[in-house]
């Protein structure tokens, strides 16, 4: 299996394909703008940690696609935004957002040549693209895991999507 293969792989999995883990699109499935925007102590809501994960797949999607991004600085902070429980449409746009963004992804890992894999992602730094999108899929995998143990925290999650 090439490098493009497995972060292919990878991409899909996080995206929408069961795996070793529940992928977003049954982690964030059946949920309501009230149950997405239920916090608990501290922790992010799940429609927060979904606008955080549109924010930094799109934006390194962006770069992948060498369209510029904007010069201001990133607060992590801010990317995860602010919710509205009584907005279920607004909800359903900001997961077919994050849909979108995951499959323009797995769109351009599929176009891609390989040899763009090994190429330098940023000018101030060696690191390649491999291990970007890599380490992009363990950020998305993260989050995750939180969005199902949130559904868990608050009774709306069922054990037969894959976790008990």
């Amino acid at each position: 299996m090439n490098l493009k293969a497995v972060l292919l792989e990878q991409m899909v999995a996080c995206h929408e394909q069961k795996n070793w883990f529940v992928p977003l699109n049954v982690a964030i499935d059946g949920l309501s703008a009230e149950q997405a925007a239920w916090k608990t102590g501290d922790s992010n809501s799940i429609w927060q940690i979904v606008n955080h994960l549109i924010f930094w797949n799109e934006r390194y999607l962006n770069l992948f696609k060498s369209i510029p991004l904007s010069k201001e600085e990133v607060n992590n902070n801010t990317t995860f935004g602010s919710t509205n429980p009584n907005e279920n449409t607004e909800w359903q746009s900001v997961v077919l957002q994050l849909y979108r963004v995951m499959s323009d992804w797995t769109d351009a890992i599929k176009q891609c040549d390989e040899e763009k894999f090994h190429r330098s992602a940023y000018k101030e730094s060696n690191a390649p693209w491999s291990s970007v999108i890599a380490n992009l899929n363990i950020h998305n995998a993260y989050h995750i895991g939180q969005i199902v143990e949130l559904r868990k925290t608050q009774g709306a999650w069922d054990s037969k999507n894959g976790v008990n």
